[in-house]
């Protein structure tokens, strides 16, 4: 395992980078959460949420669900024998990472992720189609309540399944996995609530990212020097994203929260990055704005590609995105081609992804 000697500094810059793959949106402060991030399981580590036709032709986005076994497999085929077209759909698809143990390498442990599908036209209809399609076997316990399971997909060990929650969400992922639902969602005081906050819940793109408990997975995996060098105090990473049209502005908020000395020890880069941005040429009018209170910074700016490239350079940070694509690109849903540069979340926080060079 080869992992980057900059990993404090890239668990924001490797944020960025995730969030500006798929391009990102500035809003209005939500009051209170949107349901994706309130109904997230209490063990979630990190979570990508978007509007299910868009979402499923980014290319970024099926690489990472490339990273888990059998994820996007138990999607399309979810998708394909329910009948459920996502282009024709207002649904929204969240995928949830439920522990990156494994990703580094080296280990007998599996990611696990959890699908979430909800806010569909006609939610009746949808569990109709399941109970058409897959096969019932037994119940699952959650929150007081037996959940009926649907057999999706067994290979091996894996044992993949589908159960609907009493507010008509669809769950789709390994039994094992599915029981966490039983642990509930977080406590309202969760720093994911309050990162949040500052997004923009209507976003086409949405997510967040836990850095301890991740940090806590690969516990005993990572170079004493570089463990101990690891940023402390940093609870929640969060963005909303709404990309542009081609050769358009990319919107986006980035919203962290933590201790106050987490919160300082981020806010360098963020000021950073917009000084770069706000100095290159033709950079746009509204200038990139940071906002921060003791516990909590944010970042509201519109870039395009090219410019968001340019000021990541210009921290020394070339090569951290993938392309960046405009609202007008995508591809079929399936299996995609690695992007032209390889750095994904949540690859990007435990280790170095093939064919990034290693910092010096």
């Amino acid at each position: 395992m080869t992992l980057p000697r900059r990993l404090p500094r890239m668990l924001v810059g490797g944020a960025m980078a995730g969030i500006l793959a798929f391009t990102a949106a500035c809003g209005k402060r939500a009051g209170t959460p949107v349901e994706w991030v309130a109904t997230a399981p209490a063990g979630c580590v990190m979570a990508l949420s978007g509007q299910a036709g868009w979402l499923l032709e980014q290319p970024g986005f099926q690489a990472q669900m490339e990273k888990f076994p059998y994820a996007d497999q138990t999607l399309d085929l979810f998708l394909k024998k329910a009948r459920i077209n996502p282009h024709q759909e207002t649904g929204r698809i969240t995928f949830y990472v439920m522990s990156v143990e494994g990703l580094a390498g080296g280990g007998k442990a599996t990611p696990e992720f959890l699908i979430q599908l909800g806010g569909f036209k006609d939610q009746a209809a949808v569990h109709l189609a399941i109970t058409d399609a897959f096969p019932a076997e037994g119940s699952l316990p959650v929150d007081k309540r037996e959940l009926p399971i649907f057999v999706i997909l067994d290979i091996n060990q894996y044992h993949i399944r589908a159960v609907a929650d009493p507010q008509g969400r669809i769950w789709l992922g390994e039994l094992r996995t599915l029981a966490k639902l039983g642990a509930g969602t977080f406590p309202p005081r969760n720093p994911v609530f309050g990162a949040v906050e500052w997004i923009n819940g209507a976003a086409p793109f949405q997510g967040f990212i836990r850095p301890r408990p991740i940090l806590d997975d690969l516990s005993g995996k990572l170079p004493a020097e570089l463990a101990r060098n690891l940023p402390q105090g940093i609870e929640a990473l969060a963005w909303s994203v709404t990309p542009g049209a081609k050769g358009g502005l990319h919107r986006f908020e980035l919203a962290v929260t933590g201790s106050d000395e987490g919160v300082l020890q981020v806010a360098p880069w963020l000021q950073r990055f917009v000084a770069a941005a706000s100095s290159m040429q033709g950079a746009p009018a509204q200038a990139p704005e940071l906002l921060q209170e003791r516990r909590r910074i944010g970042l509201r700016c519109q870039l395009t590609g090219e410019q968001i490239n340019q000021a990541m350079a210009r921290l020394n940070q070339p090569g951290l995105f993938f392309h960046v694509p405009d609202r007008t690109e995508g591809g079929p849903r399936g299996r995609s081609a690695p992007s032209p540069s390889p750095l994904r979340l949540p690859h990007s926080v435990p280790g170095q992804s093939p064919g990034t060079e290693s910092n010096p």
